[in-house]
């Protein structure tokens, strides 16, 4: 209970605690997992929402929308209540992981939650840009485990393979943020948010040391950055399904931008997500 104290207000938290409630979305991920499809990356954001459409409540409108800088990309989040978005009672941390030289998102966000507390994580100096005006920059790559890692990084406008040392998550938001359940996230980080995902199902490196993030924005790169970072074999449908099956997170949000897709996954297994976010009026 302390934990939960911590993470929400206490007059809400002895409700995330109750045992009558019940895992959401079981009908949402029995649909994605049973989707048949010859190109499963391909028609991810098809597929998608079709079992969102016909498995949960969500509409367009419920989502508050965060526009990047460039290319018109669209991050898509559902909002906090009013009734806790400006309690000081109800802490608010958003994390980027990589800031990749535009802060238009973070502006927004900082406009929308001005009591949230906003970081970046961003390896690269020239790609911090004015983030300083809407949150704390953290210098740091992430990564499952201590080490060094070639990561393809932003470098003014074009990208490069770069050698860089790697902080475990929950080492990163010890140190940085003082938090290991994160309420917004954005994660764009060139193909290596694969093994990220990996190790955020249960048991994995990331989920066992207690991180959780109630919702997460993920750009899911393109064929060859699959390669690049989970080697020749890496099938994305047997991945997909896998991450889906074994993890607390499901998408209710998925679109296509560029050559990529994107989806929004909801954490809806955790207490503190579900009571802060009200995820089962949506299901």
């Amino acid at each position: 209970m302390n934990e939960i104290k911590k993470d929400i207000a206490p007059e809400i938290a002895k409700e995330t605690c109750s045992p009558s409630i019940q895992p959401l979305g079981q009908k949402l991920k029995d649909c994605l997992l049973a989707v048949k499809t010859d190109d499963l990356y391909k028609n991810l954001h098809i597929v998608t929402e079709s079992c969102i459409e016909k498995h949960t409540k969500v509409k367009e409108s419920d989502f508050f929308q965060l526009h990047m800088g460039r290319l018109g990309e669209i991050k898509y989040f559902l909002p906090v209540p009013d009734a806790f978005k400006n309690d000081d009672l109800v802490p608010c941390y958003w994390l980027t992981i990589g800031v990749g030289g535009d802060t238009q998102v973070e502006k927004e966000m900082k406009a929308a939650y001005p009591k949230c507390k906003i970081f970046g994580v961003e390896p690269s100096p020239d790609q911090y840009l004015d983030f300083e005006k809407y949150g704390t920059i953290i210098p740091l790559a992430i990564g499952i485990k201590p080490g060094n890692l070639s990561m393809r990084l932003r470098k003014g406008n074009s990208y490069k393979n770069v050698n860089v040392p790697i902080t475990p998550m929950f080492q990163l938001l010890d140190d940085n943020v003082g938090s290991r359940l994160i309420h917004f996230a954005t994660l764009d980080i060139e193909g290596f948010e694969y093994p990220i995902i990996d190790a955020l199902k249960y048991g994995k490196p990331i989920e066992s040391t207690g991180v959780r993030f109630c919702q997460i924005d993920i750009e899911l790169h393109a064929e060859n950055h699959q390669l690049q970072h989970m080697g020749d074999d890496f099938d994305f449908a047997n991945y997909w399904r896998s991450f889906l099956a074994n993890s607390a997170y499901l998408p209710l949000k998925s679109v296509k931008f560029l050559s990529h897709r994107k989806v929004t996954l909801v954490n809806v297994e955790d207490f503190v997500c579900r009571r802060l976010f009200q995820f089962d009026k949506y299901f």
